[in-house]
């Protein structure tokens, strides 16, 4: 797998990390625990009271969360599916992705994330995409 490619994003002074800096590292690294199937890596990056709100169901807590995960990277194997990440917006604390991706199994035409970093971990995120299974 490739790892996630962005647009560049402006430079800050040595030792500077603005929030949207933060929240910016937080959501890559997240996507790259995705794309690398380490289901553990991806967890970790959520709070203990951490909501996923979906187009069919709202995961409450990392365990549930997992579950969500753990069904999602069945479409996703490592090293055979393409992601691009078209848009990546970042205010502060906020983090706003729209991608799309082709696996053996799926192709999703539009997928859609928002997050909200509270303390240096996934605390809410939204998710919608347009899967058509193969």
């Amino acid at each position: 797998m490739k790892d996630v490619k962005i647009p560049t994003r402006r430079a800050v002074g040595k030792g500077e990390h603005t929030a949207g800096d933060i929240t910016r590292g937080i959501i890559l690294n997240h996507l790259q625990s995705f794309l690398n199937n380490d289901v553990e890596a991806v967890i970790s990056d959520y709070t203990e009271d951490a909501i996923l709100m979906t187009q069919t169901k709202t995961y409450t807590g990392p365990e549930e969360i997992k579950g969500f995960f753990w069904g999602l990277l069945v479409h996703f194997p490592k090293d055979r599916s393409g992601f691009d990440l078209e848009q990546l917006f970042v205010s502060n604390e906020l983090a706003y992705i729209v991608w799309h991706a082709k696996t053996p199994t799926v192709h999703v035409a539009i997928g859609t994330d928002t997050f909200f970093i509270k303390e240096g971990k996934i605390h809410r995120q939204t998710f919608a995409g347009r899967f058509n299974y193969l």
